[in-house]
């Protein structure tokens, strides 16, 4: 009997669709095979030469390079520091405009409390003549950029 034989000649238990093999006996003869073979012996691979060190142009380059990674580094925590106190200044500013328009407004509001409108215009109509142009004598123009008009000649009637 050869060694195909004897391994399709294996003892084997069915249940269901699964078949599953009693006992495993181990192959005797393909393990002597294998020991037979002479064995290569395997020399330890070399170390690999160490380096002694870095060189001059090396450990220059990588000092230079830590210096300057260094000073990029204060350069940014400074303007970081610049920007925060910044945004804290005009913060602060926003505060004091926010404050003293409070204040105008509310002094505003006094001083309009104070006044007689009434009585300002009784003043403007007896004392002055002032009366209410007709729609002919308006006369319009345009705005200049800094917001005032200079009047270099007087007004034609």
């Amino acid at each position: 009997m050869d060694a195909r034989e004897k391994f399709y000649k294996r003892e084997y238990e069915v249940d269901g669709t699964a078949a599953r093999q009693l006992q495993v006996m181990p192959d005797y003869e393909r393990e002597q095979k294998e020991v037979a073979r002479p064995r290569v012996v395997e020399q330890p691979a070399k170390a690999p030469k160490l380096s002694h060190g870095i060189d001059f142009f090396s450990m220059t380059l990588l000092v230079a390079a830590m210096a300057i990674t260094l000073y990029l580094c204060y350069n940014y925590l400074q303007v970081q520091g610049n920007i925060v106190q910044l945004e804290r200044d005009a913060m602060v500013i926003g505060q004091e405009l926010d404050t003293v328009l409070a204040e105008n407004a509310a002094l505003e509001d006094g001083l309009n409390s104070q006044v007689n409108w009434d009585e300002v215009y009784k003043t403007a109509v007896s004392e002055f003549g002032m009366v209410y142009p007709n729609k002919n004598e308006v006369v319009t123009y345009k705005a200049t950029e800094n917001g005032h008009v200079i009047q270099y000649m007087d007004i034609p009637e």
